[in-house]
């Protein structure tokens, strides 16, 4: 008896709160979209520079059958983490102008726009409405227990994502 009346209650607040719920995930995609967009702005400057200029790896790197030697040329940014201290901080200082020129970042390396955060905050507000609004009143105590789990955020969202389609 108990699951027919929790059914019933999430049922309802699906019917009365499904619009809202689609505007917070339409929020949430476009975010996470603009994440995914200025990080590989970010990337694409990266490699940019790295085959404009020289940098060579410090170290030796096999993984998965990726092999870079200690003074091989590096041109992507995947292995940039391969440079030597000094040659890190060089790469920084020459792209450093071409975030700030192309509005990515200020002279301190702050993001104009932080999609990355705004991603974290559209997602929190999605899964917030959800426990707050949608989720019966008796289950919202176990679920509020989980609500920084990032997993479980994921599979809440997606959940519900395919009920507002």
């Amino acid at each position: 008896m108990e699951e027919k009346l929790l059914l019933a209650e999430l049922k309802e607040n699906c019917k009365e709160k499904m619009q809202k719920l689609n505007e917070l995930i339409a929020v949430l995609d476009l975010t996470e979209l603009g994440r995914d967009v200025q990080r590989q702005h970010f990337k694409d400057i990266e490699n940019r520079v790295l085959n404009e200029h020289e940098f060579f790896a410090e170290k030796e790197f096999n993984y998965r059958g990726e092999n870079v030697k200690a003074g091989d040329r590096i041109t992507d940014e995947r292995y940039s983490f391969m440079l030597s201290e000094k040659e890190f901080d060089r790469l920084q200082k020459l792209m450093l102008p071409i975030y700030v020129a192309e509005g990515l970042t200020d002279e301190n390396f702050r993001y104009i726009k932080n999609w990355d955060m705004d991603a974290i905050h559209a997602k929190q507000d999605v899964v917030r409405y959800i426990i707050d609004e949608i989720v019966p009143k008796p289950l919202r105590e176990i679920f509020e227990s989980q609500i920084w789990k990032l997993t479980f955020q994921d599979k809440l969202i997606s959940i519900f994502r395919k009920d507002a389609a």
